[in-house]
């Protein structure tokens, strides 16, 4: 990983510590009328995805 990434990420992973990313908009909504989903719910409705299969292992 290039230097600007590594830095890049351990910023983002400070601000995330520091509780710089909890912020919630209605965005989502606004743009599909939608009701936006957890990410908890998110792998869970697509787990097969987050599983691998036999032939990946």
């Amino acid at each position: 990983m290039s230097t600007h990434l590594l830095n890049h990420l351990a910023v983002m992973a400070e601000l995330h510590a520091q509780g710089r990313y909890d912020r919630m908009t209605d965005d989502l909504f606004k743009l599909t009328g939608e009701t936006p989903m957890s990410l908890y719910d998110f792998v869970k409705l697509h787990a097969a995805e987050f599983t691998p299969s036999k032939a990946t292992v």
